[in-house]
């Protein structure tokens, strides 16, 4: 049951990410790409973004 809740909490934390890089404008819900990158992908390109 552990795995399942771990599981789930990634994919909450990247959906975060990718809700945040939309409503930031740099990407569009038309970016298919963006769904397959990885969690440490999207933090990246957000902690990016945020120091512009």
């Amino acid at each position: 049951m552990e795995t399942n809740q771990l599981r789930k909490a990634l994919e909450q934390r990247r959906n975060y990410y990718i809700s945040k890089l939309i409503e930031a404008g740099a990407y569009s819900t038309a970016d298919h790409h963006l769904y397959h990158c990885t969690l440490t992908d999207l933090e990246k390109e957000y902690k990016q973004l945020s120091n512009y």
